[in-house]
């Protein structure tokens, strides 16, 4: 590392890794400016991008981060998320439904979907088809308001706030006035408030799954989003969405691009030549035994190890906000780069995945897609089981159930329950127990708790096992055998998604951060400040800007026929 980068790919997760990706790549750089590293804090490629598998069940992915994507509708190529959709079909990954419900068909001889699956608000139980029936919606909802489902009231507040609404690009909302204001200085609960009763909001809030549907960000963001409704646009890797970074850095690396794990990038410097000097801080993933007894991986700064220096023309910083505001770096100071960095909300998300037996909620018609509840567990997805997978066993009905899927305010209810004994969970007869170095829960014979970055508490899952029945009306079943979770919020990442705040233009400010200082060739992407928020789309989209307008590089092969202004955005 003693000569100087072109470029230096801070960050292991999507962005990161299509930059080097794209950077090193036969329509990246020319071949004498291709000095391009990346460099990740960790010893993981994927970012919050993080798949696990289960013992007795290896082919079922269980995302502990991102987990889908939508495709394009037909006779549509640029809508929903063509650069994810057609960059996993051009790496000739393999893919599948995403299912958000039964897809058998019902009477009307369409797929019965998500209609069928739970809400159970209130202490209340009712099917998602009867939410527009206000005899059956625990909610004091007004006149007007009744016989709506949340995504209609979003839609009715829509309309009713803005009626012409159909079509209008990004910079038309932002001029758009709303009770005498823009609409973008607005926060959606603050304009909510005025527009709906506080009845509907909360029921907005319960019945749509996602706090952040409904939070107090910026409303030109949150009034158009519809996404508390059911799609069967959505996709997924199969073998996990980790396998997309890990792809574009396998192929990075075999261009050229050379790959340094647990480096932490410390200190952004200006050298007396112009270019940059780096500091960067080694770190090491290594197994920490917890107080009671758990295992878990944890990064840290490697004790005694000097820093490492490194030099580079250009740096692309694919990170979100608050790994950005870990590094020391002058420019942050500057003014108006400050507050734009603090421009987005981070919110935290959190994932609790449970291994059962048997899939015992198709016994009540539950196949896939997700039951909600104002439970602390919030979303209970059902996923598939083994003996159905591509490879996998007959006869092996484990299955996986997604059984706390929660955001911002129902975050602090598990980060209650993290310390104290881990869940060991129990050995099913014909399961392997897992290699030492791989079980996040020590015994002789019963390790089946994978290892991770966090430990699920015996208190965790318990809760969630006896919330699990409450929303399905059951007395008992049989217990898990296995657990794992993850938080996000905790550094360097600092949550699972972003949102942008009230008051920001944010169409005018996304193009400036990705060059937060016109002087110094330091770019930033990533989904924290795109118009796809907590998506990988978003990534993307940043990436590819920076790719463009700063690298000057064509327009990638697998987007040939696309028009960019439709795919990138602002």
């Amino acid at each position: 590392m003693s000569k100087i980068l072109d470029v230096a790919v801070i960050g292991g997760g999507v962005a990161g890794a299509y930059c080097a990706w794209r950077l090193t790549g036969p329509q990246g750089l020319k071949e004498d400016k291709r000095r391009v590293a990346l460099f990740e804090y960790s010893d993981r490629i994927g970012g919050r991008l993080y798949t696990k598998t289960f013992p007795g069940m290896p082919n079922i992915a269980a995302e502990l981060g991102g987990m889908r994507y939508i495709i394009p509708e037909k006779g549509d190529p640029t809508s929903n998320q063509p650069m994810v959709s057609n960059l996993i079909d051009a790496l000739d990954l393999p893919s599948h439904v995403f299912l958000m419900g039964n897809p058998e068909p019902g009477p009307d001889g369409k797929p019965i979907g998500e209609k069928e699956n739970i809400l159970y608000l209130r202490g209340k139980h009712l099917l998602v088809k009867q939410q527009s029936d206000p005899a059956q919606v625990p909610y004091n909802l007004s006149w007007n308001e009744r016989g709506k489902t949340v995504n209609d009231l979003q839609v009715f507040a829509m309309n009713l706030l803005v009626p012409n609404n159909q079509n209008l690009s990004l910079e038309q909302w932002m001029n758009t006035t709303v009770y005498g204001h823009p609409l973008y200085t607005y926060g959606f609960w603050n304009l909510m408030s005025q527009t709906l009763s506080s009845e509907a909001y909360q029921f907005m809030k319960d019945a749509g799954g996602y706090d952040a549907n409904v939070a107090n960000a910026n409303a030109v963001a949150q009034l158009p989003a519809t996404e508390y409704a059911n799609t069967d646009g959505f996709r997924a890797i199969t073998g996990g969405y980790q396998r997309l970074p890990l792809t574009l850095a396998q192929q990075a690396a075999d261009q050229g691009a050379r790959i340094h794990m647990n480096r932490r990038l410390a200190k952004i410097e200006k050298d007396a030549e112009g270019t940059y000097k780096l500091t960067f801080i080694v770190t090491e993933t290594k197994l920490v035994d917890t107080e009671f007894g758990g295992v878990h991986e944890e990064t840290k700064d490697k004790d005694g190890a000097p820093p490492e220096i490194v030099h580079a023309r250009d740096i692309i910083l694919g990170l979100p906000r608050r790994s950005l505001e870990l590094i020391d770096w002058e420019g942050w100071s500057q003014k108006g780069v400050k507050e734009m960095l603090s421009s987005v909300l981070i919110q935290d998300a959190f994932k609790l995945l449970l291994a059962y037996d048997y899939p015992w909620w198709k016994a009540m018609n539950l196949v896939a897609g997700r039951s909600i509840t104002d439970l602390p567990v919030r979303q209970i997805y059902y996923f598939g089981t083994e003996e159905d997978q591509p490879g996998g066993e007959k006869g092996n009905t484990r299955s996986l159930m997604m059984a706390s899927y929660n955001d911002i305010t129902t975050v602090p209810f598990w980060k209650g329950l993290e310390h104290g004994p881990p869940f060991v969970g129990r050995r099913p007869k014909d399961v392997a127990p897992l290699a030492k170095e791989q079980a996040g829960a020590k015994g002789d014979d019963e390790r089946v708790v994978p290892l991770a970055e966090c430990v699920a508490t015996d208190a965790m899952v318990a809760s969630a096992h006896q919330q699990i029945l409450e929303v399905h009306g059951l007395v008992d079943v049989d217990q898990p055998y296995s657990a794992i979770y993850h938080d996000w919020s905790g550094d360097p990442y600092g949550g699972g998604w972003h949102e942008w705040k009230a008051g920001f233009r944010y169409n005018h400010l996304m193009p400036r951060i990705r060059q937060p200082l016109a002087a110094e060739k330091v770019y930033i992407c990533g989904e924290a400040y795109s118009n796809n928020q907590g998506w990988v789309e978003g990534c993307l989209q940043t990436a590819e800007h920076v790719l463009r307008d700063k690298f000057k590089l064509e327009w990638p092969a697998y987007l040939t026929g696309l028009p960019p202004e439709k795919i990138l955005g602002p």
